[in-house]
């Protein structure tokens, strides 16, 4: 395969494995920070420097806490401040960004002091006592009017139910019961007291808080004992235009597959949700976005009626003691108030940012296009151009998605696009630069050890690459091991031991090179040889075959070498097996080995260790033998070894066909009719035949070995199930 194929598809490899944590929805932890990072860019960068006069909030600020005394004050003050509101300035809409969970114990000097004024003459205290029911005067001021009380829900294991959150906008719903809107077990409202049909009620929490802690997101729906009920910004609204219902619109979403929740129509105007109810706060600017007066000033009618008249106020607080600073893209210290603030000024103008799920389709198909068309051209160009290119498709992709936030309030990811366009910039360059410094000299270093020189010769002409990382291939493997080597090396000094191992290993792998295999390993005096690697080899099974015969064939010759020497002549066992194995450089950060492994090199391994068993000096599996036809084999036995469950046929090679003589032939034919009827449980008619085939082949093994099992089998019969496998249980 060329050099810049192999770039392309890692290149188109690298983008499947980007995708993958995006189609799962599992990206990693940093990625994530920095599509953060680039959403607070973007809102940061598109902010509007003008204050929205439509909403102004009463801050309960030190100068307030400073006038009126510490928090949480009588709530006979909060019912002036009310009355101030509505009566003197004349707002639309009153919203609390805070919860009256709790009876109010205390009694406001004001109205003890105008209680004894006007009951000069009263002694009764439980009269005393109601008329000065802060509660009472503050349930008075806000009924009838449009008052927005704010509540939390509850989602800790105590299931936590102090009051009730009011009416829900949207009854229970089968299509949103499937869906991850936010689920409370319980809630901390205000006192029922202070709750009335013409009181709207409307959550101030978010259970949505971004991974690093910003508000980024708010639910405006969440689910309470099947119901879903409005966020302060959303109750705020119905109120503002009489409404108590909000209307899910419900699309397929861009599977095809499945409904999802698109948005929400409140009063006529529809907000845009994503599958969780959730609005993306259309933040106006940095705090202070929206007209501030201090609480005391409108208790004490001191706010010029301008600022108030008409306006929709939400009370909240910005006093650090107070606890509702928020961590928002504008500022680490942000007032909490002012985010629901943002999220109705947002719905009153449908300026709603809106990421629904079929931008995740519009994200795969940008990280696809980005990735296919950087695989394909990078590794076709020169750097200067093909970094060019990559800064062209950076800029478009960034133009076009700045281009989708404000023209089409798209909120498109934008992050892991520009990751992969970095990564992969800097993958092909690299891989580039690899490919390019690797020459002949280094292909000969890493294989010349390994393969004949003819072969390396082969290699540095292809147009192709050598996998070294590895991959699967059909091939060869051979081992072959000394028969009693132990013995042998008990007998002779370490010189002799050495000399005998140098003359043996040198005759044996001189004929595998011959035949184009590949040495993986010498293990002591054992070999371990495959064919099929480097370089592909259609007949790597012949090939390997071939090479077991004649070392076979040269063993004589080399014995009486070794004699020559006054050295012991040596007997081997061979085995050969074909099959799928693993080709690839293996190893450790300290040594590495290019070698093969897998199951189909473990059962070449257990036929040499076979060979001693069955008495013959190479086994092949039925594998081999399916994939060189043209040699005659002795089928030995069909046997399941260690390690393996599946049952595998062995046989040994006589030779080639045409060269067998009919001595050879008439042989192999009865040896298999003694196996058939072995196999069939015929077991006088196997004898028979056994006992025959030991008279062409007096010194035979298997036949022997075949004669001791049937008699075995005649005194206790295998089971009915038994299909002739003979289980070898160790190495």
């Amino acid at each position: 395969m060329k050099q810049r194929k192999i770039r392309t598809l890692l290149g188109i490899l690298l983008t499947v494995l980007m995708i993958v944590p995006v189609v799962s929805g599992d990206r990693p932890e940093l990625f994530e920070r920095f599509e953060y990072d680039l959403y607070d860019l973007r809102l940061r960068q598109f902010l509007s420097t003008e204050q929205d006069p439509r909403i102004v909030i009463v801050d309960i600020d030190e100068k307030s806490l400073a006038a009126e005394g510490r928090w949480p004050w009588n709530r006979s003050k909060l019912a002036r401040m009310v009355d101030q509101l509505f009566d003197h300035y004349g707002v639309a809409i009153l919203g609390f960004d805070m919860v009256f969970s709790e009876a109010d114990q205390s009694i406001d000097l004001v109205e003890l002091k105008r209680f004894l004024n006007d009951n000069a003459n009263e002694t009764n205290v439980t009269t005393l006592l109601s008329t000065l029911n802060s509660d009472v005067h503050f349930a008075r001021a806000i009924m009838d009017r449009s008052v927005v009380l704010g509540y939390l829900f509850d989602r800790s294991p105590k299931s936590l139910q102090v009051g009730h959150p009011g009416n829900a906008v949207i009854g229970d719903d089968p299509v949103l019961a499937t869906l991850p809107i936010p689920e409370a077990n319980g809630v901390i409202s205000s006192l029922t007291a202070l709750q009335s049909e013409s009181v709207w009620n409307g959550f101030f929490d978010n259970p949505m808080v971004d991974s690093d802690g910003v508000y980024r997101r708010v639910p405006v729906l969440q689910r309470f004992e099947g119901e879903y009920y409005p966020s302060l910004a959303l109750a705020m609204l119905l109120a503002l235009f009489d409404e108590d219902k909000v209307h899910p619109i419900i699309e397929t979403d861009f599977t095809g597959e499945r409904e999802a929740l698109v948005a929400v129509e409140a009063a006529g105007i529809r907000i845009p949700v994503d599958q969780h109810g959730a609005v993306l706060v259309p933040y106006r600017g940095p705090q202070g976005s929206f007209p501030y007066v201090s609480a005391t000033d409108v208790i004490n009618g001191v706010v010029k009626s301008e600022v108030l008249e008409g306006a929709i106020i939400l009370v909240g607080t910005s006093a650090a003691g107070l606890l509702d600073l928020r961590v928002t893209p504008m500022s680490n210290r942000y007032s909490g108030v002012e985010v629901h603030a943002n999220i109705l000024s947002g719905m009153l103008d449908e300026r709603l940012q809106q990421q629904p799920d079929y931008t995740l389709g519009v994200e795969i198909v940008q990280l696809i296009l980005c990735g296919l068309l950087l695989s394909f051209v990078i590794p076709r160009l020169s750097v200067f151009v093909s970094t060019l290119i990559t800064l062209a498709i950076g800029g478009l992709v960034i133009g076009l998605n700045l281009y989708a936030w404000q023209q089409l309030l798209w909120v498109i990811p934008l992050g892991y696009t520009l990751i992969l366009i970095s990564v992969l910039y800097l993958f092909q360059q690299t891989t580039g630069y690899f490919f390019e410094t690797r020459n002949i000299a280094q292909l000969a270093n890493q294989f010349g050890q390994y393969i004949p020189p003819e072969v390396v010769e082969e290699l540095s002409q292809q147009d192709q690459t050598v996998q070294l990382s590895g991959e699967s291939r059909e091939m060869s493997v051979f081992f072959s091991d000394v028969r009693g080597f132990t013995d042998l090396s008990e007998q002779l000094t370490p010189q002799q031991l050495t000399r005998l191992m140098n003359i043996y290993l040198t005759g044996m792998t001189k004929v595998i090179h011959e035949q184009r295999g590949t040495v993986d390993k010498y293990i002591g005096d054992a070999v371990m040889a495959f064919w099929g690697a480097p370089i592909k080899d259609e007949e790597h099974a012949r090939h390997a075959l071939q090479a077991a015969l004649k070392m076979l064939a040269i063993l004589p010759d080399l014995n009486r070498e070794l004699a020559q020497e006054g050295l012991p002549p040596v007997q081997v066992g061979m085995g050969i097996n074909s099959g799928l194995m693993n080709v690839g450089n293996m190893g450790s950060s300290f040594r590495m080995a290019y070698t093969v492994m897998g199951d189909a090199v473990n059962l070449a391994s257990r036929l040499e260790s076979l060979t001693k068993y069955y008495g013959t000096p190479l086994l092949v599996s039925g594998d081999v033998a399916v994939r060189v036809p043209e040699y005659l084999y002795r089928k030995l036995d069909r046997v399941q070894v260690k390690g393996r469950q599946e049952a595998v046929d062995i046989l040994e090679p006589i030779g080639l066909r045409e060269q067998c003589t009919q001595h050879q032939r008439d042989a192999v034919t009865l040896f298999s009719k003694g196996v058939q009827a072995y196999t069939q449980r015929e077991w006088d008619e196997a004898e028979l035949h056994f006992n025959e085939y030991l008279c062409l082949a007096a010194d035979d093994v298997m036949a022997r070995i075949y004669l001791h099992r049937i008699a075995e089998y005649k005194n206790t019969p295998p089971p009915s199930d038994w299909d002739g496998v003979f289980s070898h249980m160790s190495k």
